[in-house]
């Protein structure tokens, strides 16, 4: 066994947890981000949020505006688990009478970079 098994019992045991805290983050339900887009320029968040709320929970919901307040034409939607999300998915979506255009959202980059910029004052290099 030599020294390192004749020692384990010393080591720090990891503390115990219960029954769905172990379960694998495979079996694990997870929050599923929408990109929606096309909406119109009275689709709301409250209204986006209305919509998708029959799909399962909504974690969070926005109707993307510009700093001056127009809209922007596109939104965002985190549903409670990916199952609801295929839901949404799988058929025709119509909001405000209008066909929009839904995928899962793609996670922007992570670099430094793309959070602070480059450093260089947001002059293209200059």
């Amino acid at each position: 066994r030599g020294l390192r098994g004749a020692f384990c019992h010393l080591l720090p045991q990891p503390p115990t947890i219960g029954a769905a805290a172990a379960m694998p983050s495979s079996e694990a339900p997870r929050a599923t981000k929408l990109f929606i887009g096309g909406l119109t320029r009275d689709t709301s968040t409250k209204l986006l949020r209305e919509h998708f709320s029959r799909y399962g929970r909504v974690l969070d919901c926005v109707a993307m505006v510009q700093p001056n307040g127009r809209p922007r034409g596109f939104g965002y939607v985190t549903l409670d688990s990916p199952s609801a999300a295929e839901r949404c998915l799988a058929e025709p979506q119509l909001i405000d009478g209008r066909h929009i255009e839904m995928k899962r959202a793609v996670p922007g980059p992570t670099t430094a970079a793309a959070v602070y910029g480059s450093g260089r004052g947001g002059r293209g290099g200059q």
